[in-house]
């Protein structure tokens, strides 16, 4: 699943019909569902149909998580809300998932945050990311690599030692 988070400040979220009307001014290919409720909503919101769509989720942000960093916390700020728009990843729920975040990002002043790239963009430059334009993020978040420390633990030990005594074994029979 793909994920695209918009903080935002819960007051400022809008109406279900404003934010499909403000996805076709966007000039975005988009038909949102206005008759949603957009603080109580969770779950899959077709748009039109089941056949394109993405998952909603609004919940409190009080806290950044690991995913998020330091960085991502200061790009974020007093935002006290995130509305999750997940989806599989086709390309027509992709652009769906992408119009609606961008769009609500910009009415509500928000931060998006594209997880793919680890992206934090500014509501000035949504509607550019959704458009695949030339965008310039806030932040951005950098995984660092999941390195486990090589340890010695008894299972290596034994299969080390068996290779040791077949090398030996093999040696001594061919003299």
């Amino acid at each position: 699943m793909i994920t695209y988070n918009v903080f935002l400040d819960r007051a400022r979220l809008p109406a279900a019909a404003d934010w499909a009307r403000l996805i076709r001014e966007a000039g975005f290919d988009v038909e949102l569902n206005p008759d949603f409720e957009t603080a109580a909503h969770s779950g899959y919101l077709p748009c039109p149909d089941d056949r394109t769509g993405f998952e909603y989720y609004l919940e409190s942000f009080s806290e950044p998580s690991f995913e998020i960093g330091d960085v991502g916390a200061k790009a974020i700020g007093p935002r006290n809300t995130v509305a999750s728009l997940r989806f599989s990843g086709r390309s027509s729920d992709r652009d769906a998932a992408s119009a609606a975040a961008a769009t609500l990002t910009a009415m509500t002043d928000g931060v998006l945050f594209d997880t793919e790239p680890g992206h934090f963009i500014a509501a000035d430059a949504a509607l550019a990311w959704a458009r695949n334009e030339r965008y310039q993020p806030i932040a951005t978040y950098r995984r660092r690599a999941l390195r486990r420390k090589a340890r010695l633990t008894p299972p290596i030990i034994l299969r080390l030692l068996i290779i040791l005594f077949l090398v030996f074994a093999i040696y001594w029979l061919r003299k």
